[in-house]
């Protein structure tokens, strides 16, 4: 097919399209197979499987507008048996992400999603089978009645004949209730919690249920076609049938230079040369950045009346010569291949299809529409069925219809095409993304039966994505911990001032530091240690089997920006009230075992060698605080190793600057990249050298997400007397950042994961 288009003049040079190709990468494999070795034993929620039975009959009742011989059925009822079931596949798909983290493997959290959505789909249509069966035992009943029944089996009948005969419709709009649902659930509320633990390829795009090709049994149909996307051929010999249109679309990428200068999509394990360019094709935005000349266009005007700079002006009429020329390649050859016609008028047939089919099928609107030969034929046709259906079956929107495909303008003509393309990217991806779907469904077993789920358990082959409260909650025990010194700077002195002031410090260092410390600690799951007067001990322990609380150092991290955060903020009130500020010096340390416990009565006392490397990661020399009067303004923490001091692995005789600084143990920073999923970036610091950042999201017990910034930095062996660099060791030191210029940099990068 490619020769008919050799003639035509190719677009000009493609290379600076900044395209992104669609990438789904769904498989099970990996995953253990269940007790028949063929398919993966799945076992979801039995709460959620009730409620989702009870969801999905009164979906069912209103798309088939059947409510009137169901009394019990409300339509509040059925919004709030909604709510219900979105607040349990939250939990269940949060369960499911949970042991992905455990087992290290991202598949599970598809298994999870993939087994929601079959038992989705199946609810949907053995809901439906009950519905018929419900009407067919009430025919039934009607039948054994006396004859005054005769009315309401006549109603029941003509009711069953409905519901049969829009069997799609119904399957199809109850299929697409009940997922929107499950989109909300991923875009909402799971979206921020994927992205802390899994890479961004890992994660199926918010399009991939989003999908009407789910939910109908024949995604060739033309009323499914004409609703969704657009109408195409059905028959092998139309030039518009959907292989025909994806293989004139693969030539035409192919001559447009799409796979050449610099534009060369990722391989795909496909023998297929052509199935490159699905990669292009699926994506919807790629489509806009070849094609919309139109958008591009009124974003030039935009610009120029607002006075845009020349730069950008440029730019935009670059973009806008580079999508006109590749839509004119498009409208050549679609012209040429007997396409343009056919575009046009099924894109015509949409606004008409109620006024005629049926009886009429939407093919013989569209043939009507784009040859003109036909249309005695079809006359005929419709001069005939008029005889049937009377008056309703007027020519008059036919012939306006013909008139407004054979009038349309080059530039409208080239707009159909561009909206096909758009139209027919989404149907190709969406056609994809459910032969992925089902696939990965049918390699599915979800499980009920008592006798399967007891053999699959004990032979440890069975996946269960469950609620909180059907788990065996037993006293799970410590596994390891975390501790988090914080410690305030100079708080002799600030003591000695105050009280020849006349003023209080105790309730000072209580308003200002251990009461709303106090107040957050719930949110991380932290606990006090101990308190001294001037510092604080506090511990976030992880427990077996609870991996929903398995974050022990990312939420040590986020607590400790909390507590500088605080402080600062009555900082800036202590200052207008010359009251003394408070400087503080944060350590954290990770310990991989759990702490031992000594008792004073009826008291716990924490033994923990976490305490002590904590207690030296908060501290501070004097003698580096009076002299690093000029440090970059960055960053509040520096360590160095002192050159008088012989390499000692079990013990830490570092010289450490920490002002209003968080360090991070070396085992700790281990820990948290095990915990999230942290992206390494370089920022490019006013100051000095560029900085190593290690960027990811803290989850919190409430449900929000804190963005964390992890500086990297080697420690540098100095004199002690003269702060003099002699050489580089092998070490590095970790900074939770707090400065405001690093958050903001890594937040104009968009999201870090």
């Amino acid at each position: 097919m490619l020769n008919i288009f050799q003639s035509l003049s190719k677009p000009q040079d493609l290379k600076d399209l900044p395209l992104k190709p669609y990438l789904v990468d769904i498989t099970l494999d990996g995953l253990v197979f269940g007790v028949d070795n063929i398919h993966i034993d799945v076992r979801i929620s039995p709460q959620l499987s009730n409620t989702l039975e009870k969801t999905a009959w009164g979906i069912i009742i209103k798309h088939s507008h059947a409510d009137f011989y169901f009394p019990d059925y409300k339509r509040d009822v059925c919004e709030s048996e909604k709510d219900h079931l979105k607040h349990l596949c939250a939990d269940v798909l949060q369960d499911a992400i949970n042991r992905a983290k455990i087992k290290g493997e991202h598949r599970i959290d598809y298994l999870g999603q993939v087994a929601l959505s079959k038992m989705f789909l199946e609810e949907v249509k053995s809901q439906f089978r009950d519905l018929v069966a419900f009407f067919e035992r009430q025919i039934n009943s009607y039948q054994l009645s006396p004859k005054q029944a005769d009315h309401e089996e006549f109603r029941a009948r003509k009711k069953l004949t409905e519901v049969k005969l829009n069997q799609n419709r119904i399957i199809r709009q109850a299929g697409e209730e009940l997922f929107s649902l499950l989109m909300d659930i991923q875009t909402k509320n799971l979206r921020e919690m994927r992205e802390t633990h899994f890479r961004s390829e890992q994660i199926l795009p918010d399009v991939f249920f989003n999908n009407p090709v789910l939910h109908t049994a024949n995604p060739s149909d033309d009323f499914f076609l004409i609703d969704e996307y657009v109408l195409l051929g059905k028959h092998a010999g139309d030039p518009d049938n959907y292989d025909t249109v994806l293989a004139i679309i693969y030539d035409l990428m192919a001559a447009a230079g799409l796979n050449r200068h610099g534009v060369t999509p990722p391989q795909t394990d496909g023998g297929d040369r052509r199935s490159i360019y699905d990669q292009w094709i699926m994506e919807t935005d790629s489509i806009d950045l070849m094609f919309n000349v139109f958008d591009s266009r009124e974003q030039f005007e935009r610009e120029k009346s607002s006075k845009g700079s020349a730069d950008r002006l440029s730019e935009l009429r670059q973009v806008i010569k580079r999508q006109q020329s590749l839509l004119d390649f498009f409208y050549r050859a679609f012209k040429k291949a007997g396409l343009l016609k056919l575009i046009i008028a099924a894109l015509e047939v949409k606004a008409i299809t109620g006024v005629y089919c049926p009886p009429m099928e939407p093919r013989l609107i569209r043939e009507f529409l784009a040859n003109i030969w036909s249309r005695r034929s079809i006359t005929r046709q419709l001069e005939h069925r008029r005889s049937v259906y009377g008056d309703t079956l007027t020519m008059g929107p036919l012939k306006q219809a013909a008139q407004r495909v054979r009038y349309t303008s080059a530039s409208e003509k080239k707009r159909h095409v561009f909206n096909f393309l758009k139209a027919f990217s989404r149907y190709h991806r969406d056609r994809y993304n459910a032969r992925i779907l089902n696939e990965s469904m049918a390699a599915i077993n979800l499980v009920t039966e008592d006798k399967i789920l007891q053999l699959s358990r004990g032979n440890r082959s069975l996946y269960e994505f469950l609620l909180p409260a059907e788990r065996v909650q037993d006293e799970n025990p410590v596994m390891d911990h975390v501790i988090i010194k914080a410690d305030i700077r100079g708080s002799i002195n600030i003591n000695n001032s105050m009280r020849a002031r006349g003023l209080n410090p105790a309730s000072h260092f209580s308003l200002n530091f251990f009461d709303p410390i106090s107040e957050i600690l719930w949110n991380y799951e932290a606990v006090k240690v101990f308190i001294e007067g001037d510092a604080i001990i506090l511990s976030i322990s992880e427990k077996e089997d609870i991996p929903q609380g398995w974050y022990c150092v990312a939420r040590a991290c986020g607590l400790a920006m909390r507590i500088l955060q605080i402080v600062q903020r009555y900082n800036i009130k202590n200052q207008e009230n010359n009251l003394p500020i408070l400087e503080l010096g944060i350590g954290i340390c990770y310990s991989p075992e759990p702490p031992s416990y000594l008792f004073d009565g009826n008291s716990p006392i924490m033994i923990s060698p976490a305490i002590n490397m904590a207690d030296r990661l908060s501290s501070c020399s004097r003698n580096l605080r009076s002299r690093l009067t000029d440090r970059n303004p960055l960053y509040n923490l520096y360590v160095f190793k002192n050159s008088r001091e012989d390499d000692d692995e079990t013990d830490d005789h570092s010289l450490r600057y920490n002002i209003n600084g968080i360090e991070l143990s070396e085992e700790a920073f281990a820990k948290l990249s095990r915990e999230i999923n942290l992206t390494r970036i370089t920022f490019k610091a006013q100051y000095g050298e560029d900085i190593q950042l290690y960027t990811g999201k803290v989850p919190t017990i409430s449900g929000t997400f804190q963005l964390l910034a992890i500086r990297e930095s080697l420690v540098y062996e100095v004199d002690p007397d003269t702060l003099g660099i002699t050489r580089a060791t092998s070490r590095k030191y970790y900074e939770v950042c707090t400065n405001q210029i690093i958050h903001d940099y890594v937040a104009g990068l968009g999201d870090p994961n």
